[in-house]
């Protein structure tokens, strides 16, 4: 049987699942990752323990049978290593990362915001790449000396495993990836000299940048000589998954964080709303865009609840402690860990919770964190709205580790007043990757094949009484607005 091997190279974890030609799972292996925090706002992780993470995950999955291999990856993590060793200079910094906020801040007190939104659709911002690049040459000794002569590399996640696993042979990346750097021109397809030279980069570091499915060379890590056939950023490859490839579908991945894509087609639409353009994916040199939001706290939330406050042992309590909580929806919880995302884009402010009274249980900080995701997903659906209005919006599409959650599902519905669909395989960027891997490869026609293959688990409808959940939300933007103020 011919199968395709999935590698999945997530924030928290790494993946590798193998999918027969049919797209279902034969196999699959995860592997956690540990993340650090050396400095307030600052987030980290061995690119070395993530390149072994890959490996192990590989070795636990492979099968004789793999025809071609497809990554997807955290997107704007960045890496940088020695061309001549492969080792990096110093570890990942995780798209999490605000330690270049006051780098962006003077940046844009310099007016220089609406120049980079022009090139490369991206707010200013340090959760993308640049800055992140620049920190790493600044402050690591001989570090932008080594970058001027040719000795360094960067790549997000995906080009540094590519590189490794074709032995150095190939520093490359795809569209979607390099869509997300601040360093490239989405609307002309190539790394701007004018953003290089703003940011002090020398494009001398930078990888290829090629289709999202295409040849990418070979791997030998199996035993055997297997193509690597897809590179494409984890949200662009969810949306792909969900079959969000055409133009007015949106989905939205409710992982470590909460990511949506709208698909507007070969038209990039610039947004209104605080919200981004991006590339939703690439083939035969044509880029397909889409508008995102992000919100950066959702995972996170629940691990924060678990291991931070001990409210629960096990994920699955959570449903048992929100149903107990007695009290009226009062309490306001916002988990502004690392500042919040779409559309508020501030990445100063902390969380905090309003409402607390002596009555309050800790069922009901449980709940008022829950509920605190799907206000920002209303937040960010109504921004997508507002952007674009080429057609009412009128069904989204969930995938990610959170959205088990039936109660969060249910409340999210309500609150976007839209229904909301689950698939039964909930691994989409997975799923994405490995349909593309088959598509580079001959094994499907085009993307309307997935169309047959996909399943849906449950859809969630919303509440036709909008009276309390229009009162719950607007006690949340009360809140927001005291917390900006």
């Amino acid at each position: 049987m011919n199968n395709f091997l999935a590698i999945d190279q997530g924030t928290t974890s790494t993946r590798a699942i193998l999918f027969d030609k049919s797209l279902n799972v034969v196999n699959s292996f995860s592997e956690k990752l540990a993340t650090s925090f050396p400095n307030s706002g600052w987030v980290e992780q061995e690119p070395l323990k993530i390149l072994q993470s890959v490996k192990n995950t590989i070795n636990k999955t492979a099968s004789i049978d793999i025809v071609g291999i497809g990554i997807t990856n955290q997107r704007e993590t960045v890496v940088i290593w020695d061309r001549s060793t492969g080792l990096p200079i110093y570890n990942a910094i995780i798209w999490q990362d605000r330690r270049t906020a006051v780098r962006c801040a003077e940046l844009k007190k310099m007016g220089y915001e609406k120049f980079i939104k022009e090139k490369t659709g991206l707010l200013l911002d340090p959760y993308f790449s640049a800055t992140k690049i620049c920190w790493i040459l600044d402050n690591i000794p001989k570090a932008r000396a080594d970058a001027e002569n040719g000795k360094l590399a960067f790549g997000t996640i995906d080009s540094f495993l590519l590189w490794h696993l074709t032995n150095g042979r190939v520093h490359a990346t795809d569209a979607t990836n390099a869509s997300r750097t601040m360093l490239y021109n989405i609307f002309e397809g190539k790394w701007d000299s004018e953003l290089l030279k703003l940011f002090n980069i020398p494009q001398s570091i930078l990888p290829m940048v090629k289709d999202s499915s295409s040849d990418f060379s070979e791997t030998s890590i199996t035993g055997t000589n297997v193509p690597i056939r897809a590179l494409i950023g984890d949200q662009q490859a969810a949306a792909i998954g969900l079959g969000c490839f055409k133009t007015g579908m949106i989905k939205a991945t409710f992982g470590t964080g909460c990511f949506a894509l709208l698909n507007t087609g070969f038209i990039p639409k610039k947004s209104l709303s605080n919200l981004i353009t991006t590339i939703a994916y690439q083939f035969e040199g044509k880029a397909s865009y889409a508008l995102e939001g992000s919100i950066f706290n959702v995972g996170t939330i629940i691990d924060w609840l678990k291991n931070n406050m001990n409210f629960i042992n096990d994920y699955n309590e959570l449903e048992g402690l929100i149903n107990n909580s007695n009290k009226p929806n009062e309490v306001i919880f916002i988990p502004a860990f690392t500042g919040l995302g779409a559309p508020y884009w501030d990445s100063q402010c902390r969380g905090a919770i309003f409402g607390l009274e002596r009555s309050t249980t800790i069922n009901d900080i449980a709940k008022a964190a829950l509920q605190s995701i799907t206000f920002q997903a209303r937040d960010l659906f109504s921004a997508m709205c507002s952007d674009y209005l080429d057609q009412k919006l009128e069904i989204l599409k969930v995938d990610g580790g959170v959205c088990r959650n039936n109660w969060l599902m249910q409340n999210l519905s309500n609150q976007i007043g839209i229904k909301v669909e689950r698939p039964l395989n909930i691994e989409a960027s997975a799923v994405g990757v490995a349909f593309l891997t088959g598509l580079s490869l001959g094994y499907f026609s085009d993307l309307t094949d997935l169309e047959k293959i996909l399943q849906k688990d449950m859809v969630f409808n919303p509440v036709s009484n909008r009276f309390a959940i229009d009162t719950d939300y607007a006690n949340w933007e009360k809140a927001v607005k005291k917390l900006l103020s």
